[in-house]
């Protein structure tokens, strides 16, 4: 037991050492990604022209997901597309309790879209995907 504990304080001090040890190293580990787990999500599609339009890139990326995040994820999109229409309303007759109510709806069923994308698509597809929501809801959500 006694050796234990003196190895691990010297397992301590070694890793204490490593991280204080040199403060290039420490300045320089700030700006380098140590690991980035990606696991088997789905990556940008090299098919889709660049001009394609947001629905139909939209569309081929939803169309790799499985069954049941697909139809998650087609029922909220069809649900903002629903809100836009209240929401463009209340801007125009400058009801700013209107406008807050569909807009806390609007952001609730956009972040678990963009929560999903994040389960599913590379870090390059979901920004792809954000693109292409903020392209077709003209700017009403969040570049996240």
């Amino acid at each position: 037991m006694v050796n234990d504990k003196k190895l691990l304080t010297r397992v301590q001090v070694s890793v204490l050492a490593l991280i204080l040890g040199n403060p290039i190293n420490a300045v320089a580990a700030e700006e380098t990604t140590l690991l980035t787990i990606q696991g088997n999500l789905i990556e940008r599609l090299e098919l889709l022209a660049e001009n394609s339009s947001a629905t139909m890139i939209i569309s081929n990326y939803y169309n790799l997901l499985p069954d049941q995040a697909r139809n998650d994820i087609e029922s909220r999109r069809t649900r903002l597309e629903q809100l836009q229409p209240n929401y463009d309303v209340a801007y125009l007759a400058a009801d700013s309790a209107e406008m807050a109510e569909v807009r806390e709806k609007i952001d609730e069923q956009w972040t678990i879209i963009h929560s999903i994308h994040e389960h599913f698509f590379t870090s390059q597809v979901v920004e792809i995907l954000n693109q292409a929501y903020i392209e077709n809801f003209n700017g009403l959500l969040p570049e996240a």
